[in-house]
């Protein structure tokens, strides 16, 4: 499946898009420069505000013009990428410059290596795919078909629906699905092609200029400047903070294994990543209003923008939203903003959202109280995260390093206030509001620790609660970082000749050391391995699984949109070569189908034999996704009848993948 005359395109478009996205505020300062354009020094103007209209840019241009207009984004980017460049090279010492790139490139690979080593997408996912059963590194790559299926069937039908049976909607948090959606509209690609390419090259880079923008803004907050004799490049110090973080201080395979401490997660999932970039956006454009210095209120954004951010973050990550909101109640109170009318407003509002947030997170618990190993659970689960999944021999090792970056970062705020030797100099530190940074990292540590520690967190008896419990408590540590990094130029003096401070830190750079190494070695040990198997296996798109993808392929290419709006595509159970294809585990098998051919099945769940499991949308199909019943009919009247009842006029049948499929026109039909 790989074609090297179609398969660079949509990378260099990729690119484009992901230099327009982080140059944007650049090409508006160059333009507020010529045209003296209005809102100048404002939120409207900060980088984190411009970076967010860089974003509503693309997913307008991708869902009004479609790829009709790429190539203005060629043009735009590869100049704005040259102007900008040449005057960062130009700017400071050429040494720092060069440094600062080769530094860059290194981060680079190591981050291209966990991206398609990990086994959630790779540049060739049509071939791993078929050799599933062959490779022995992790992989799961259902995800990416489920979360295809997703977009395709918004594309198509406007319903958040896996496209099983019909298109039965299910609550679900698809803002990164619809914002995807229309991205790859615009780079004229598959949503699937999307996740494996276009979203690592564009949305990962994003995601670090927003953190990096945060932790900027955070540090002319602090020191109330613009920052105007700080050369960034050439504080190194800043930069092997922000790469160990990234990269881990313990060897990560003990620490994944024994301690669920999935700190790559930013980077390998979609809608997370994008949601803490929402996040990171939100903070900047807070900071940028400094309301906690000057009197002047914008309502605009109170009253509007910060509500519909909140919203927008909570249908793309609803787990960064629950985080958030708790926060904003409490600076809140904490601020006493309760004394403004506007403030007052702005919070009905948000109690508003927050009220429909919580419902939302109850009714996805409560439509997955039956964990896939069918044992019935209890919501209310005290300490399930520790007793679940941890030794209680590492539950104090895994409570000091989920929350390290916030330790480490409270750590050294306190100790960097040398005053505070007694209980009452940190009271009169508190009440003077002086500890602000701490007390935003505190609260988001516990806040996100507390659902493992009450709940039984869905998908239940599934190793994806794993996941989910990490989606809590892993946003506090970026938080956390962010403050670190704005912080240490005052930190500085507190490590001057502490000798002590040698052997943690040596012992954190071989960690960080061994990582870098692990994830390079591990990305070429899969690809090898996969070469190995195509160079063994030259006929492999003649396999079974290879003519499957083929066909499915074809069909999603050949038939326009308007066609698959009102078609359901049926495979009868008794396509075996489909039914026991080896694309991964028997219950994801159909999800190729919305997929690839962008169309929904009719009765399309898979064989009783295969038991659904959680987190995979089968909840909103009858009897949870588990076929009790054997096809007994399936002539074409009895189909057209399914399909006119869903609202569908058309039926593709496809009966073997060694025959063409069938059209069946149901128009008329009773």
């Amino acid at each position: 499946f790989y074609d090297s005359e179609h398969f660079f395109p949509p990378i260099l478009s990729a690119l484009v898009l992901g230099i327009f996205l982080i140059n944007f505020p650049q090409a508006y300062r160059l333009a507020e420069d010529k045209f003296k354009l209005p809102f100048s020094n404002t939120w409207l103007t900060s980088d984190a505000a411009l970076s967010l209209l860089g974003l509503i840019i693309l997913i307008t241009a991708g869902n009004i013009f479609s790829f009709y207009v790429l190539h203005i984004f060629y043009l735009i980017s590869f100049s704005l990428f040259a102007y900008v460049f040449y005057s960062w090279l130009k700017g400071a010492n050429y040494k720092h410059s060069y440094i600062f790139i080769g530094i860059s490139v290194l981060f680079s690979i190591w981050v291209a290596s966990l991206i398609w080593k990990y086994g959630l997408r790779s540049p060739l996912f049509f071939e791993e795919l078929i050799f599933f059963d062959s490779t022995t590194t992790y992989k799961t790559f259902k995800d990416v078909l489920f979360h295809s299926s997703i977009i395709n069937m918004i594309q198509a039908h406007n319903i958040p629906s896996t496209g099983l049976d019909g298109t039965p909607s299910f609550v679900f948090y698809f803002g990164s699905h619809w914002i995807f959606g229309n991205l790859a509209k615009l780079l004229d690609i598959s949503p699937i092609l999307f996740y494996n390419l276009a979203f690592p090259i564009i949305f990962t880079p994003f995601m670090f200029s927003s953190l990096l923008l945060l932790a900027i803004n955070l540090k002319k907050w602090q020191e109330n400047s613009n920052l105007g004799n700080w050369s960034l490049r050439a504080d190194f110090k800043f930069w092997l903070i922000f790469f160990i973080a990234n990269i881990g201080l313990i060897y990560y395979p003990y620490a994944h294994n024994n301690m669920i401490l999935l700190w790559y997660l930013h980077i390998h999932g979609a809608s997370y990543s994008l949601g803490l970039t929402l996040a990171f956006l939100l903070l900047g454009m807070l900071l940028a209003l400094n309301h906690t210095i000057t009197n002047k209120i914008d309502n605009s954004f109170i009253l509007l923008v910060l509500p519909l951010m909140l919203v927008l973050i909570g249908f793309t990550k609803l787990s960064t939203a629950l985080l958030i909101l708790p926060l904003l109640f409490y600076l809140f109170i904490r601020l006493k903003l309760y004394k403004n009318l506007m403030y007052n407003l702005s919070a009905i509002i948000i109690s508003g959202i927050s009220i429909i947030v919580v419902i939302i997170s109850f009714t996805i618990a409560s439509q997955a109280t039956t964990g896939y190993n069918a044992q019935s659970v209890s919501l209310f689960d005290p300490f399930n995260l520790l007793r679940t999944w941890i030794k209680p021999s590492l539950w104090l090792f895994f409570l000091f390093f989920c929350c390290f970056w916030s330790i480490l970062f409270i750590t050294l705020r306190l100790w960097y206030e040398r005053k505070i030797n007694h209980v009452s100099h940190l009271k009169t530190l508190f009440i003077n509001r002086q500890l602000i940074d701490v007390e935003i990292v505190v609260i988001l540590c516990v806040v996100g620790l507390l659902p493992g520690m009450l709940f039984h967190l869905p998908p239940y008896n599934h190793p994806n609660s794993m996941t989910v419990n990490v989606y809590f408590f892993d946003f506090q540590n970026w938080i956390a970082l962010a403050f670190l990094l704005a912080s240490m130029g005052k930190f500085r003096n507190l490590f001057k000749k502490k000798t002590y401070l040698m052997i943690p830190a040596m012992f954190g750079i071989c960690f960080f050391i061994l990582n870098y190494n692990y994830q390079i070695q591990a990305v070429y040990n899969r690809q090898l391995q996969l070469s190995q198997l195509i160079k063994n296996n030259p006929n492999y798109l003649s396999t079974t699984e290879g003519k499957i993808i083929d066909l499915l392929r074809q069909i999603g290419k050949n038939m326009p949109l308007s066609e698959k709006k009102k078609t359901l595509v049926f495979i009868p159970q008794s396509n075996k070569d489909f039914w026991n294809a080896k694309l991964e585990e028997c219950y994801a098998v159909p999800f190729s189908v919305p997929a690839m051919t962008g169309m929904a099945m009719l009765d399309g769940l898979p064989p009783t034999r295969c038991q659904p499991k959680g987190a995979y949308g089968y909840e909103s199909y009858e009897n949870n996704g588990i076929r009790t019943k054997k096809q007994t009919n399936t002539q074409n009247k009895v189909l057209c009848s399914k399909a006119l009842d869903k609202g569908f006029s058309q039926v593709l049948r496809i009966d073997s993948i060694y025959m063409k499929p069938r059209l069946i026109s149901c128009q008329g039909r009773n």
